[in-house]
This record gives structure tokens, C-alpha cells and sequence, in this order.
């Protein structure tokens, strides 16, 4: 629904790139010259490992991927459709959902085991661990995690749904505790294991959200990443069921019976998207109450009253701030939740 703008985040995605790199690479050298490897499931005990054979078209792939790693890990939104189709084409193993299917191939398991227990889970998601840090020598690396990302991407809500609030707290001291927003991935790292640690694949995410769209094949169903969002994808409005919310006094904003005269909708919106998320349902459930507060503002804030604000030397986006203490740029709508609500519905009404 909202969208990331990823010409604020080069620099961010080449520390990711610089940081991820040499881990994959040593990762795949050390698989590459071999003809089994050992492979460690976290469900079974230390000393029962899978064997796994490498034959030379898995040592052909894992040649192609370290080859191409700045490109995995750097595709923007297009180029990670891209990659799907080429190894749908090359390794089609490799895009399948083995989620409760037994018996995965040798090279699923692989690169898997690559980029998502050792890329994504091992050190991305969990180097904030001082124990993992110890670990990575590069002091490049000991500077970045998933805190890392989550703080210099710099996104307040999730783009999914701009309803709740992402927050994160590092840990400072031993002991401290810490918190951070779910990373989704976008195209499922059990679909799609060789795009677990690419940047532009990881969102940001409410947990209402992650677990909503869950493992689902968001490629096949052509859901629209943030960072190819438009930013009149979506659009808001509502409909009444009676005209008595037109009538209710500023102290009866918030009584309950009103709502039910309250639907919102989409003017405009991407099918796929409001189908996985279910945002209209969602909206609807929780939020009737800010359009009512809207419709209320509305009669108590006549233009003349802007107009009079206007005079004190206010600016548009200033009035906007006072009147909903909410943002009115496209480029600021992250920073508070429903802020695209409060937008579309206070522009349709004409507030400011």
C-alpha cells in the first residue's frame, strides 16, 4: 500500500551487498570442491546430519551464483522476477514449494541451506547476538544485522497495510531487551531459497501482515512489491449506510453506533494485494472511527477557518499537520500510521 522508495537506500543495500557477500561466497567455496556435504537440521540431534551428494550440475549452479552474488543479493524489483524465470528455466527445483513434501533434491537443500540457514537465519537475523559477532571477522560485517537494516531503511509503518507501527530497539547492554519488526520475504525463501538474503526482497513488516501472507507464492499470484508500488495504487474512500453520521455532535464522535453508518473503500486499489493483506476488512474492523473524526472535522472546520489560519502564515502542509497530526507528502505517509487514509478521505471531503 505504501511505498518504499529505494533511491533512499543505495548506500544501505551496498553495506548489505559488502557485508553478506563474503560470508555466501566462503559458504559456497567451501561446498563447491567437495562431492557430499554434511548438513545439520536443527530438529535432529548433532551426530545424525544429512549427507548430501553434490554431482556436477549442483556444482555448475553454485559456480552461476557465486558468479552472479551482486546481482542476487542487489536486484532491485524487476530483476528478482528476473532471477525467478531464470532458474525456473535452469533449476526448476529450485522454485518449487517443498513446504510438508518429503524427499527435497540434493541442490534445493543445498541452497537452502546457503542462503537461508547460514545467510538469512544464521548471521543476517541473528548477528545482533554478540556470540555470532565474535564469530565474523570482517569489521564490516560486525556492523551490520538485521537492527542494522531495519534502523537506516527507516520506514515507521508497514507498507503492507500502514496500520501499525514498526518499531525497533537494539540491544545496548547485557540484558537489555530488544525488538525489532518481522522481515517478510517477499517471494518465499521456502519457494525461492537463492532470494533469502537479497536486499529488496526483505520487507519490513506488522506481524498481522507477515503471517497473513504467510509462505504463499506471492510470484505466481504477481503481488506488487512496496518498492514497485505507485503512489495511486491505493486510494480511500467510504460510503454511508445512513446520513445520521452526518448530523452527530463533536461529543458523540466516538460512540459506536455510528461506525455501523461507515464503509470504507477503494476507489483504486491492487486486487492481489488487498486480497492477501485484506485490507478493506481490516480497515473496516478497526477504523471507521477516524472517518467519522473526519466527517466531524468537516463541520467544525469550515474553510473560512482555514482560511484564517492561512492568513497567520501557515502553510498548507502546516495546517494539514495541525488539523491531523498526520503528514500530507506521499514521500512522509510511512511515518504514521493511516496516514493514506487520513489523506484520501480528508481530500475527498474538501478539509483542506
Amino acid at each position: 500500500m505504501i511505498k518504499i522508495d529505494k533511491k533512499l537506500h543505495k548506500k544501505l543495500s551496498y553495506c548489505h551487498y559488502k557485508s553478506l557477500k563474503p560470508l555466501l561466497e566462503k559458504r559456497i567455496e567451501s561446498i563447491v570442491h567437495k562431492n557430499t556435504i554434511e548438513i545439520k537440521k536443527k530438529s535432529v540431534p548433532i551426530n545424525q546430519a544429512t549427507s548430501v551428494p553434490i554431482n556436477q550440475a549442483t556444482k555448475d549452479c553454485l559456480t552461476y551464483i557465486k558468479d552472479n552474488l551482486q546481482c542476487i543479493l542487489l536486484a532491485n524489483e524487476e530483476g528478482l522476477k528476473q532471477l525467478i524465470k531464470y532458474f525456473e528455466f535452469n533449476h526448476p527445483c529450485l522454485t518449487t514449494n517443498y513446504k510438508g513434501i518429503k524427499g527435497k533434491p540434493p541442490i534445493y537443500t543445498i541452497i537452502y541451506n546457503i542462503f537461508v540457514s547460514n545467510g538469512y537465519d544464521n548471521y543476517f537475523s541473528k548477528t545482533h547476538d554478540d556470540k555470532t559477532i565474535n564469530k565474523v571477522k570482517s569489521s564490516v560485517e560486525k556492523k551490520y544485522h538485521a537492527y542494522k537494516f531495519i534502523e537506516q531503511l527507516n520506514i515507521a509503518t508497514c507498507p503492507y497495510c500502514n496500520r501499525n507501527y514498526i518499531s525497533s530497539i537494539s540491544k545496548k547492554k547485557d540484558g537489555d531487551k530488544k525488538t525489532r519488526p518481522e522481515i517478510d520475504h517477499f517471494y518465499p525463501k521456502a519457494i525461492y531459497p537463492f532470494l533469502a538474503c537479497s536486499f529488496y526482497n526483505l520487507i519490513p513488516s506488522c506481524k498481522t501482515c507477515n503471517h497473513m501472507k504467510s509462505d504463499d507464492d506471492s510470484y505466481r499470484d504477481n503481488l506488487i512489491n512496496p518498492y514497485e508500488m505507485e503512489e495511486d495504487s491505493f486510494k480511500f474512500s467510504y460510503d454511508l449506510n445512513s446520513v445520521d453520521v452526518l448530523n452527530i455532535e463533536f461529543s458523540e464522535k466516538y460512540n459506536h453506533k455510528h461506525q455501523k453508518s461507515i464503509n470504507i473503500i477503494f476507489d483504486k486499489k491492487v486486487e492481489t494485494n488487498e486480497k492477501y493483506f485484506e485490507l478493506e476488512k481490516l480497515y473496516n474492523q478497526e477504523h471507521r472511527d477516524v472517518v467519522i473524526e473526519l466527517l466531524v472535522k468537516k463541520s467544525y472546520y469550515p474553510q473560512s477557518y482555514i482560511e484564517e489560519l492561512s492568513r497567520f502564515g501557515f502553510s498548507q502542509d502546516e495546517i494539514y499537520r495541525y488539523l491531523f497530526s498526520n503528514y500530507s507528502e506521499d514521500k512522509d505517509l510511512h511515518k504514521r500510521p493511516l496516514s493514506k487514509l487520513i489523506k484520501d478521505i480528508s481530500t475527498e471531503l474538501g478539509i483542506v
